[in-house]
């Protein structure tokens, strides 16, 4: 079996994946698993090893404005699914790799946040 794409054979577009069974499904999720499952990005994000499509977005932001420099501090508030973090920890070489030289790796600085919300005060510790 070959790994090339499906085509309709008319142009460049791929062929759309439908969901088949809506069982138990509103009409809007079915619509966004269809948008979802039809997405280039997505499908890129999956390939490359990112956790959600958003990564290609700081990408292009940090090769426009060029925020993201090495030894750089970054604070991600709310970071769910995470693309962005693995992103800035690439750019802003987080885990300590030097390039060029193969050495073993220095473990990543991580901080703590403890947030509790009877008291709404914010700690950090090492």
């Amino acid at each position: 079996m070959s790994n090339e794409k499906k085509s309709s054979g008319r142009g460049q577009r791929d062929l759309r994946v439908r969901v088949k069974t809506a069982k138990g499904r509103r009409l809007s999720s079915k619509l966004w698993l269809e948008r979802q499952l039809n997405d280039p990005y997505v499908q890129k994000a999956q390939k490359d090893g990112y956790r959600g499509r958003a990564a290609y977005k700081i990408l292009e932001l940090d090769d426009k404005f060029r925020f993201l420099v090495p030894g750089a501090r970054v604070v991600d508030l709310g970071c769910a699914p995470g693309g962005w973090c693995q992103v800035a920890a690439e750019r802003t070489n987080a885990h300590g790799e030097r390039r060029g030289k193969k050495q073993k790796k220095k473990k990543c600085r991580a901080v703590k946040f403890t947030y509790s919300i009877s008291s709404k005060t914010v700690r950090m510790t090492r």
